[in-house]
Order: C-alpha cells, then sequence, then structure tokens
C-alpha cells in the first residue's frame, strides 16, 4: 500500500507539474500574442500619424502655393490693369500739350487705385497691425472688419497678459483665426461667434464657437476640408493641440492649446 500510495503522489505531483507547465506556457502565449497584438497596434498608429502629418505637410505647402497664385493673380489683374491704363493716359500727352482736368483726375484716381491695391495685397501677406501692436489688437481690428462687412455679430476675448510671441507664431495664430472667421461667413450661416485667447499657466487656450449650421465631423471625418486640415498644421507647427467639436443643427467648435516653449516666445 505505501508503494501505491508514493506511486499515486508523485503521479500526482507529475500532473500537477504538466498542469502548471500548460498553464504557464499558455500565459506566455497568450502574453507574447498580446505583445505582438500591442506592438502592431502601435505601429498603425504611429504610422497613420505619420502619414496625417505629411497629409498636413502637403496641405500646407498646397495652401501656400494657392496663396502665392493668388498674389500673382491680383497684382497682374488689378495692379498690371491699372498701371497699362495710366500708361496709355500719359502716352497720349505730347510736350507742351495742357492737361485737361479729366486726364488730370483720371490719372490721378488711377494711382489712387494703385496705391489701394499694393496696401491691400500687402497686408494679405503680412498684417502690418500684427509687427506694430501685436496680436490682441491686431485681431480686434479684423474682427471689426468683419463685423461691419457682414452681420456676423464676434464677441472676443484676450487676456490682457497675454505675452508678446515670435512674428511667426502670432501670425499662425492670426491666420488661424482668419480661417475659422472665413469659414463661418461662408458655410455656417451663424449669426454669432465666440472667441476667446487665454493665458494659463505655460500654455495658450484658444477656444471658438459659433451658434450656425454646424456639420457631422464623424460622418466628414475623411473627407475634412482644406481649412481645417490648414488650422490643424498650423497647431502642429507651433506643437500644439486642436479639437473640433461640431453635429448638424449645433454650431461649430474649435479647442486649441498652445504650450508656451523657445518655439513660440518672442527673445
Amino acid at each position: 500500500m505505501e508503494a501505491k500510495e508514493k506511486a499515486k503522489f508523485y503521479f500526482g505531483i507529475i500532473v500537477a507539474i504538466l498542469a502548471f507547465t500548460i498553464i504557464a506556457v499558455g500565459f506566455v502565449v497568450v502574453f507574447v500574442r498580446y505583445r505582438k497584438g500591442l506592438l502592431q497596434k502601435q505601429q498603425q498608429l504611429f504610422r497613420q500619424d505619420f502619414l496625417h502629418k505629411q497629409e498636413l505637410l502637403a496641405i500646407n505647402i498646397e495652401s501656400a502655393e494657392a496663396e502665392r497664385i493668388n498674389i500673382a493673380k491680383d497684382i497682374h489683374d488689378e495692379i498690371g490693369s491699372i498701371f497699362s491704363t495710366l500708361s496709355l493716359s500719359i502716352n497720349q500727352l505730347k510736350p507742351g500739350t495742357v492737361i485737361e482736368p479729366e486726364v488730370f483726375n483720371s490719372s490721378n484716381k488711377l494711382i489712387e487705385m494703385g496705391i489701394s491695391s499694393v496696401r491691400r495685397i500687402a497686408r494679405s501677406l503680412a498684417p502690418f497691425e500684427l509687427e506694430l501692436l501685436g496680436l490682441k489688437q491686431a485681431l480686434e481690428s479684423h474682427f471689426e472688419t468683419l463685423t461691419e462687412l457682414s452681420n456676423l455679430a464676434i464677441n472676443f476675448h484676450c487676456s490682457d497678459d497675454l505675452e508678446r510671441l515670435k512674428p511667426t507664431a502670432e501670425l499662425a495664430i492670426y491666420r488661424i483665426m482668419q480661417e475659422l472667421t472665413s469659414n463661418c461667413i461662408k458655410y455656417a450661416q451663424a449669426d454669432k461667434v465666440d472667441i476667446s485667447i487665454v493665458k494659463k499657466e505655460d500654455a495658450i487656450f484658444i477656444t471658438y464657437c459659433d451658434d450656425g449650421a454646424g456639420s457631422d465631423l464623424l460622418l466628414n471625418s475623411k473627407k475634412k476640408g482644406i481649412g481645417l486640415k490648414n488650422i490643424e498644421s498650423r497647431v502642429l507647427i507651433l506643437d500644439g493641440t486642436v479639437q473640433f467639436v461640431s453635429s448638424i443643427g449645433t454650431g461649430f467648435k474649435c479647442n486649441i492649446s498652445i504650450p508656451y516653449s523657445k518655439n513660440i516666445l518672442h527673445d
């Protein structure tokens, strides 16, 4: 009996060891598969992020190229036409000819139109208020102009303690605000917009919210317009994050966070 009991005891130990070994191997297999799946998911997310950044870069380049083309067209169509007409008027004059008041007034009007066009194009390239007055006052001026030209009521709040940023950073934020308000006027059919730029601890928080028609961002996530991708690319350059919140009939909201860093702070 003792031999049989010992045999059973040892058999039990062997079975227990085998069971433990099977469980351990199963655990290792599951763990390896989990790690492999996690690694594949991380690689997929990394690839998606890489492709998204590539797309934003391409959109940024495309947008810059489109801006150059528009500026070239403005210069050619407006300024070129104005000075061509002015040149014809001047060439009709001969030495010793008395200049008629109509000719003088017409030429003077053409010169004024040329100066106005040059100022408008220069302002579109780089708003002079940014360098002279700073981001807050430049945006206030821009929003006042928009309010005068449209029926859109813009409520703008900006922290008084907002530090001066690098010109490139201020221009990027200015362009983001231009893009958001331009999209609102073109597509949203909104009556009111609330915009705030607030300094909190070590970051700048920008909030935009309108009461327009809104859109289904989930449905249109793969068809996101160039305007929104432009905003994403500008925020990305500033090492910030952006979130768009909207649905049909609930307006459109954009939250942007930009950390204070050497990348944006004025030297």
